[in-house]
């Protein structure tokens, strides 16, 4: 008799469990488990803070940059702001990986129950993340001091980057693959056994040794879907951000009728459109996260029996 291929096995199960959660509609979970999403990632782009580059005319002054007459430690005190808001961001981000799980498998859908207990696990992950994203920023500055070495070869350059190219992808594609392993089974395994996440990674990497197909079965399984799902899920977002323009366009349209030139009370508008806004898409997610986490952990049952974490 073949063996159960649990990749596919797995998705009428988690496809029913998300649906006896989340229907008949109850607000109160349907809203704490948009706060899981805010945090975890639930198709919510987050502006990126460090796109801007930094060069010496942004400090001298007189300058017409965008930083034009601010004392240089008053624009590191900002950077400074900025990057711990985004390490706490972060940390409470990884120990709500833990509390999403907790929550689904008690069914007791509550986050300040879990937060405090599970967050010792979450600074953990949070500091293995760290490192991570560490590893990934020393290779990419690795790769662009290299070009600027051969910056005189010319054609020489150009092939290299291409020649390259494969292996940044290979690079990309691993780094992926670590996290979605931690995030989908080794934040349960370390729930389970009350661990640190190298020793879950090494239990992880015994089930992978044993499972190894399974194992890639489910990696382009949850790949192609969680495509799927964040196509469809940007698509009902745009509509949904698009009906929700509507009345503060034709309000803006009034206003700009009567106010002629005063620009600033229409840009007011973008306020209370975002505090509408954002919530909406956050609740959009909410079915797909919970999906795809109770698919990872029936999934993680399949593979490890030992492991399970819902009720029947």
């Amino acid at each position: 008799m073949a063996e159960e291929t649990y990749a596919f096995s797995r998705l009428e199960g988690a496809f029913h469990r998300t649906k006896s959660l989340l229907w008949p509609v109850r607000w109160g979970v349907w809203l704490r488990l948009a706060v899981i999403a805010l945090f975890v990632g639930g198709g919510i782009s987050m502006p990126n803070i460090f796109q801007y580059q930094f060069d010496g005319s942004d400090f001298a002054a007189g300058t017409a940059g965008p930083f034009s007459g601010v004392a240089p430690m008053v624009v590191l005190g900002i950077i400074a702001v900025v990057l711990v808001i985004a390490l706490l961001w972060t940390l409470i981000g990884a120990t709500m990986q833990f509390v999403f799980v907790d929550m689904l498998s008690t069914g007791d859908i509550h986050i300040r129950r879990f937060f405090r207990e599970r967050l010792g696990k979450g600074a953990r992950l949070f500091l293995f993340e760290l490192a991570l994203i560490a590893v990934m920023i020393l290779a990419i500055a690795a790769f662009v001091f290299m070009l600027i070495g051969v910056e005189g070869a010319g054609a020489a350059t150009s092939l290299l980057i291409i020649a390259l190219i494969p292996v940044i992808l290979v690079a990309a594609l691993l780094f992926g693959l670590v996290f979605l392993l931690t995030t989908d089974f080794v934040v349960p395994i370390m729930i389970r056994e009350d661990c640190g996440i190298i020793a879950g990674w090494r239990r992880l990497i015994g089930m992978i040794a044993s499972r190894f197909w399974q194992t890639v079965i489910y990696v382009i399984v949850r790949f192609v879907l969680g495509l799927v799902a964040a196509i469809a899920q940007v698509i009902l977002v745009i509509l949904a951000l698009v009906v929700i323009a509507i009345p503060f366009i034709l309000v803006g349209i009034v206003l700009l009728a009567a106010l002629q030139e005063n620009i600033v009370l229409l840009l007011a508008l973008v306020i209370p459109y975002l505090i509408i806004a954002i919530p909406v898409a956050l609740l959009i997610a909410v079915p797909f996260i919970t999906f795809f986490r109770y698919y990872a952990l029936l999934v993680l049952e399949g593979l490890l029996p030992e492991y399970r974490f819902l009720p029947e």
